[in-house]
């Protein structure tokens, strides 16, 4: 029984031991790439020479903020810029930043994500720490004129919340720990300064 017990305890250190080593590995390694988001959630064109992952949570000031400055950056760049967002909600410090992710995915299936995501970041006063924010999505939700029944049935829908899990998942695997974080071209920045630091190396070899 106990020679059992420790056959046990040395396969799950085992595989401890394995799955560090694996996410050590590809966070070092060059050849690591996140796949792109669904069409809803990016901004792209043919000729874009840059790519950009942001990994964002809508309750975050620091993303609300990148946000808006990276909506100027891409006017600027129209065209040159893949943009692609990532959901990096954190639950323990925004606690209602997994079901903006919720809302905003299912907003995004109707042709509508960005949309609601700059509502989500231009109104975080009014939600963020607020127990009825439902409503306040609600609102939202009313406003962009989205098919409310449909809504609904992509709010219970298990792959949704999945994909946005998937999402998380990749930021682990990338290093992130903390928002926003962008991957420019590969090259990783943590907060609007370092984007704009790293973009603008990017910018000038166009």
């Amino acid at each position: 029984m106990k020679k059992s017990l420790i056959a046990k305890l040395f396969s799950g250190f085992v595989l401890i031991i394995i799955a560090t080593l694996f996410v050590f590995y590809f966070r070092s390694s060059d050849k690591i790439s996140e796949p792109d988001s669904p069409i809803y959630r990016r901004h792209t064109a043919k000729s874009a020479k840059i790519k950009i992952f942001e990994h964002s949570d809508f309750a975050c000031p620091a993303c609300a903020f990148s946000h808006k400055q990276l909506k100027e950056i891409m006017k600027i760049y129209e065209g040159r810029i893949d943009l692609n967002y990532k959901y990096y909600p954190l639950t323990i410090i925004h606690p209602y930043s997994m079901d903006a992710s919720l809302y905003a995915e299912c907003a995004g299936k109707q042709g509508k994500f960005w949309e609601l995501a700059d509502l989500l970041f231009e109104n975080q006063e009014k939600w963020a720490r607020n127990e009825k924010y439902r409503e306040v999505f609600d609102g939202f939700i009313s406003s962009l004129k989205l098919d409310k029944t449909k809504f609904d049935q992509c709010l219970k829908d298990p792959q949704v919340l999945k994909d946005i899990k998937m999402d998380i998942s990749y930021g682990d695997l990338m290093g992130v720990d903390a928002t926003p974080t962008f991957f420019v071209n590969g090259k990783r920045a943590v907060g609007f300064r370092q984007l704009l630091e790293i973009f603008k190396k990017e910018a000038s070899a166009l």
